[in-house]
């Protein structure tokens, strides 16, 4: 590999028309982009991970590159040729490479970099409570799909109200409530289902919030070792919405009701007991002897009272920890929000899951390097403002004097409710 990136000779290159500032990062990456040149097997390769690397990282900040063909555009101007080794990234070639990439390369850059926003946020100490200590260590998972064509193979074809059928690609997000920071970013095998997709990636030691959709004995069981079913010992948590008991919906047998207590009742909390899935599905997934909790919360949308029904193996907490604890399941969705209107994946520029998953990790990869310029964990805050920036209405040094003083005020606010429960608890 050259030692250096090439540099603007003396013909003269184009200049792109908007700022293209994510050259910083670029050069923050150098050592991992060196590890990222391989060898090919085949030896006529002319297009490799680095550059693909370098060219969709600068158009991760610059809002008018939506394409292969504007990457092609993009890569022979004069900000990005100096980050490059080769004159030009062709869109063909890159289509190619897309079908042939090796995204995995990229996850040594990713934990580098979550190990810096841990370690940011270890120096950040704050007085805990029962809640705060659980979100260190929650985990919210869901899925969102991607508009997609009827040529991409993974796809899931269906039909909307109106009977149109649409194409669409499943993207699976392991998300720290805590941190804001990825765990596991996972593109599903065709047919694959959210809680078969979700059962491979699970830690010891987490707290994992699912939505209806993942409403699944398998899921459950896996969150516990032992062979036996008398005898799991649970590895991780859960807090699970199911859908209220009846029709595929199981019931909760032999339950126990837990009393309520006055904090419980003012968080709506209706009903606290613990039993256990007795069914036959229960029974061939291995989990009919192990005793649950059901929480039930009652909440208010759009003028109307919603029942809140939560399944969990969580038993020394309060009921209303357990609902204020799935509450921050949001943050996924604002992850996916984000992702899809600023961070480029309102539609797939390839064909390919290596592809898909190759784009996605360098738009995690930029992600976790504004946190780290910025010094602030990741807030609807953050992402508002890191908005503006890659839309291109202001940069990250316009930016930080408004985050600043937002997280002043926000920081203020917390000592200040800090102080009032601890007047309220003496």
């Amino acid at each position: 590999m050259p030692s250096k990136r090439l540099t603007a000779t003396a013909e003269q290159l184009p200049e792109w028309p908007e700022q293209v500032i994510g050259g910083k990062y670029v050069r923050l990456l150098e050592k991992q982009l060196k590890q990222l040149r391989g060898e090919d097997a085949h030896g006529n390769r002319r297009l490799f991970l680095d550059d693909v690397f370098v060219v969709y990282l600068l158009a991760f900040f610059t809002p008018s590159v939506r394409s292969l063909r504007m990457i092609e555009d993009f890569s022979q101007t004069r900000q990005v040729q100096k980050h490059l080794t080769i004159r030009k990234i062709c869109k063909s070639t890159l289509s190619d490479f897309n079908q042939l990439a090796q995204p995995q390369r990229l996850e040594p850059i990713i934990q580098a970099l979550r190990s810096q926003l841990s370690r940011q946020s270890l120096r950040r100490s704050l007085p805990e409570n029962d809640l705060q200590a659980l979100l260190k260590q929650t985990v919210a998972v869901d899925g969102t799909f991607l508009p997609a064509v009827a040529e991409v193979a993974w796809a899931v074809a269906n039909s909307n109200n109106h009977g149109t059928i649409r194409h669409r690609a499943r993207l699976d997000a392991h998300l720290n409530v805590s941190t804001g920071i990825p765990e596991a970013i996972v593109v599903p095998d065709p047919g694959q289902s959210e809680a078969d997709s979700a059962m491979p990636h699970l830690q010891e030691g987490c707290v994992y919030l699912y939505d209806r959709g993942y409403m699944s004995f398998a899921l459950l069981r896996a969150h516990y070792d032992g062979e036996t079913t008398d005898r799991l010992d649970a590895k991780s948590n859960f807090v699970a919405r199911f859908k209220p008991a009846g029709g595929n919906s199981p019931k909760l047998q032999d339950a126990v009701e837990r009393p309520l207590s006055k904090e419980d009742r003012a968080a709506g909390v209706t009903r606290d007991r613990t039993g256990y899935f007795t069914s036959d599905s229960a029974r061939r997934a291995g989990i009919s002897n192990t005793r649950l909790r059901e929480v039930v919360v009652l909440y208010e949308k759009n003028g109307e009272q919603k029942t809140l029904r939560l399944i969990t193996n969580l038993h020394d907490v309060s009921a209303t920890t357990i609902g204020l604890l799935y509450r921050h399941r949001w943050q996924v969705e604002l992850f996916f929000r984000w992702l899809k209107s600023i961070g480029n994946f309102g539609h797939l520029i390839s064909h390919g899951r290596e592809g898909v998953l190759a784009h996605l990790y360098v738009t995690i990869i930029a992600v976790l390097l504004m946190y780290l310029h910025t010094g602030y964990r990741p807030s609807k805050y953050m992402f508002a403002l890191v908005s503006q920036v890659a839309a291109g209405a202001a940069t990250l040094d316009e930016i930080m004097p408004i985050l600043r003083e937002r997280e002043r005020q926000n920081e203020l606010a917390r000592q200040s409710a800090a102080r009032r429960r601890s007047r309220k608890q003496g």
